[in-house]
């Protein structure tokens, strides 16, 4: 899928980088999952997965953008803060047509295939190729946090992470990341590991564009912001998510499951991360004014804090 973010982060007067892909040649379309995407080559010769904005449709028939270019990129901003090697992703824009094409491009991988070669020596294996699940409805039978505890072991840590010996107790970094942002789509298709001659090692996390309430729109959310009904602020919002896990559990619920199955020291390296509130809502200052308004701001900065006081509170 994608690359770690162990590269500084691409800032433009304190503000996350917008890059212009418009002159970036199409290298093949990606086929997984139900987003518009497609791989893209750099000047210099890497490869890009360009994700772009999807829409929602109103009651009158019209439509609007949803924020799933912001969100993702806030939420790999909170990977850093966290400590939780992330997909090396930007905010981009197509030029290509009447109307600017917005999204994200998250960095290849897999290693560059050498000089002759058409392919990488690394392979992608995905999580629905280590987990046995049954889908019924919306339930995911079988996809538990044990399961995904068992599928790793023997998996080496990813690159770019302090502190963790073992795949799993990246992992929970991983589940704990979900729970801040409230990220509802960590299934079995949204993590991997990477296999190279034999030799495993998880991939860094990518795919988290299913959380701060980017499917929203603003005027709705001016109106959660505003509201003195209990049940229909931010914070009531964030309560209601739920992760893919087997039971639906809220994703904080998921982590706070998963952090069981660690030491005590891979607890408190983790839930440390999360004392600094006020560092962790920073990226979503970040986003440039242009791409998110302030009414979205300011309902992801409250989803953000609710997550947090939750997890804060709800560990033992």
């Amino acid at each position: 899928m994608t690359g770690s973010e162990t590269s500084p982060t691409a800032l433009k007067g304190g503000r996350y980088v917008q890059v212009d892909v418009t002159a970036w040649p199409v290298d093949s379309r990606e086929p997984l999952g139900t987003k518009p995407k497609q791989w893209l080559g750099d000047p210099k010769g890497d490869r890009w997965l360009m994700k772009y904005t999807t829409d929602n449709q109103r009651h009158d028939g019209t439509r609007y953008r949803k924020g799933d270019d912001w969100s993702e990129r806030i939420a790999i901003g909170v990977a850093m803060q966290l400590g939780v090697p992330a997909a090396r992703t930007e905010l981009a824009v197509e030029n290509t047509r009447d109307v600017p094409a917005y999204g994200v491009i998250s960095k290849e991988v897999l290693a560059t295939p050498a000089a002759g070669e058409l392919q990488s020596t690394e392979e992608l294996i995905h999580g629905n190729q280590l987990v046995s699940i049954q889908k019924v409805g919306r339930e995911r039978v079988g996809y538990s946090i044990w399961a995904v505890q068992q599928a790793l072991d023997g998996v080496a840590v990813p690159d770019g992470i302090e502190d963790c010996h073992t795949a799993w107790e990246a992992f929970v970094g991983y589940l704990l990341l979900d729970a801040v942002v409230g990220n509802s789509d960590r299934h079995e298709e949204n993590w991997a590991v990477i296999d190279r001659a034999g030799n495993r090692r998880l991939a860094a996390t990518f795919d988290h564009a299913s959380c701060l309430g980017f499917q929203l729109e603003d005027a709705e959310r001016e109106r959660r912001l505003c509201t003195r009904d209990g049940g229909y602020t931010p914070e009531a919002w964030a309560d209601r998510a739920k992760s893919p896990f087997e039971g639906r559990p809220h994703p904080v619920s998921a982590a706070l499951s998963a952090l069981e199955l660690t030491d005590r020291a891979v607890r408190d390296h983790w839930m440390n991360r999360c004392n600094d509130v006020d560092r962790l809502v920073e990226p979503v200052w970040m986003i440039p004014e242009a791409r998110m308004s302030l009414p979205a701001r300011q309902f992801a900065e409250r989803v953000i804090r609710q997550n947090c006081r939750r997890l804060l509170g709800e560990f033992h």
